[in-house]
């Protein structure tokens, strides 16, 4: 019985070991890319809160100079924020599924349909990832801003 099984040559296993190494190494440089990517576009968000936060010092200080409170002046700040994050967020999702539609429309024409899946976990996770950077990195420069005397702050012109 044994005689009559098929076997695997070594060449055939040599090669799938070949092209599983290929794959697996151009997955690996794929995910590396990817992470490097998701790097950049965290410190590019940052970046941005960080300055246009800064540049709002003056405001920051007629609101406390106005009776807010420093608490409320960082909710608002952190409001803002997420307002900002959760409107790229819509906006960015409405470009895809009219870009989705498009595609899914010209499939149909040539009679290759299919389903259009979202990834709706990957858009969650990365919505909530790119709201925590946003008011960690709009709080902290408007933290330090309300440390100043408001007085002081507020004479600074732009």
């Amino acid at each position: 019985m044994a005689d009559s099984s098929p076997r695997t040559k070594r060449t055939t296993r040599t090669g799938f070991l070949l092209v599983l190494g290929i794959a697996l190494l151009y997955t690996g440089i794929a995910l590396l890319y990817t992470g490097i990517a998701l790097l950049y576009t965290g410190i590019a968000l940052a970046n941005t809160f960080v300055t246009a936060t800064s540049d709002r010092a003056r405001e920051l200080a007629l609101l406390r100079l106005a009776g807010t409170t420093g608490g409320q002046v960082l909710r608002l700040v952190a409001g803002e924020s997420l307002t900002v994050v959760l409107v790229g967020a819509a906006t960015g999702t409405l470009v895809a599924a009219l870009n989705l539609a498009g595609i899914h429309g010209a499939l149909r024409l040539l009679d290759a349909g299919g389903t259009i899946v979202v990834p709706w976990d990957a858009l969650g996770a990365t919505t909530a990832a790119c709201a925590a950077v946003a008011v960690v990195s709009a709080v902290v420069p408007a933290g330090l801003c309300l440390r100043r005397r408001a007085v002081d702050l507020a004479g600074l012109r732009d």
